[in-house]
């Protein structure tokens, strides 16, 4: 045997026995290492309940050392990062889980959710088509559809989704609640109590439900009903201060400025460091023409939370009423000056604020009408302070 050739057979030697040996695991292993993966994936997902994203996030990779192709835990973790504000780890997770279960609704689900957080609607629309071509039963598909429709004010394609819910899932409380807040939001009013009836009769012990059909009879004018409803869940709650609010609220809608009062004030005792009971008092201060008092209220309450936007409008509001007033007597540099301090209140809402159209409408009006005051002044023969 030549040299070379004995060279070449002690090289393979050496390589053969550097290799590693991939030990093949026994059905016992692999079945406990699944079992192993599922408790670190149970664990995890407390922690993930308990916000505490860190521990959960060792728990779901610890899962996948034990059991790389478990699914669940791709789906977590994807869960974890779209919390941390990290939508690249998120949807590659997501992605590392469609490639393990390709017809698994819930990545879609995740994916299209996550979509939907970036404000991504055209592709969120897309994944859970895609979604629910897989899976024509996964109500969560359905709902997320549904909200993307909502969002793009595609509102008879969002009542459409719903429509096909309830056929496919006539008792699922889930969807007959957002069809529901759905018909309330679209100002149907009449068709969201006859909802929530419906969702009441099922399940009667939901407050919310009472809640909100409470709220959607309030609209429609429908006072004894909407009482009955808060006060059946008040009788439960006796603290709930919010629900006091709603009571007193309804008793100013109908004028009894007394029994408004009481709620109003019994709602403040109970939650005084919340600034929404001194804004519903001033509501009814303004309707009663206390405007000094309402105006301390207002200002009170955005002591509390200065970005309190409808704050800044009624105080906005109680300014422009006050110029109207001194306007009228003449008092031409008090009037401007309260135009003036209205339109700095409107100034204060924020575009993205639902208050925002109806502020720069008024900021026009006073506009207009300070440039009026100033003409007129100017033919009294009184300049106007700026």
């Amino acid at each position: 045997m030549n040299i070379k050739r004995i060279t070449l057979m002690v090289i393979v030697l050496i390589i053969a026995c550097a290799a590693p040996q991939v030990k093949k695991m026994s059905v016992d292993e692999i079945k406990a290492n699944q079992e192993k993966a599922r408790m670190h994936y149970s664990i995890g997902s407390e922690y993930f309940k308990q916000r505490n994203f860190d521990a959960a996030l060792e728990n779901f990779n610890t899962s996948l050392t034990y059991d790389s192709s478990y699914y669940d835990p791709y789906i977590a973790i994807s869960n974890i990062y779209r919390e941390k504000r990290n939508p690249v780890e998120a949807e590659n997770y997501c992605h590392k889980a469609m490639k393990i279960e390709p017809q698994n609704s819930k990545g879609y689900e995740a994916l299209a959710d996550l979509y939907t957080v970036m404000q991504n609607y055209q592709m969120a629309e897309s994944v859970y088509l895609t979604g629910l071509k897989y899976d024509s039963t996964f109500t969560e598909l359905y709902l997320g559809l549904a909200n993307i429709y909502i969002i793009s004010e595609r509102n008879a394609q969002a009542e459409a989704v719903y429509q096909k819910l309830l056929k496919m899932f006539p008792d699922d409380i889930t969807t007959l609640k957002l069809w529901a807040d759905f018909l309330f939001k679209q100002g149907r009013y009449q068709e969201a109590v006859d909802s929530y009836s419906s969702c009441i009769l099922r399940y009667p012990e939901a407050e919310e439900l009472r809640e909100k059909r409470g709220d959607a009879y309030t609209e429609l004018g429908k006072h004894k009903e909407a009482l009955a409803d808060f006060q059946e869940i008040l009788n439960k709650k006796p603290d709930n201060w919010r629900l006091i609010l709603k009571i007193g609220n309804v008793y100013l809608k109908q004028g009894k400025y007394t029994e408004a009062k009481k709620e109003f004030t019994k709602a403040t005792q109970l939650a005084p460091n919340d600034p929404l009971p001194r804004i519903y008092n001033a509501d009814l201060l303004i309707k009663q023409g206390n405007l000094t008092q309402a105006t301390s209220d207002l200002k009170a309450a955005l002591a509390i939370n200065p970005a309190l936007s409808i704050a800044n409008v009624l105080l906005g509001d109680i300014n422009k009423k006050q110029g109207e007033t001194n306007h009228k007597s003449k008092k031409y540099q008090e009037a401007y000056n309260l135009y003036k301090k209205a339109i700095e209140q409107y100034k204060k809402v924020p575009v993205s604020d639902a208050y925002y159209n109806y502020s720069k409408t008024e900021i026009e009006r006073c506009r207009m009408i300070s440039g009026k005051i100033k003409e007129e002044a100017w033919f009294q023969g009184i300049k106007i302070q700026e």
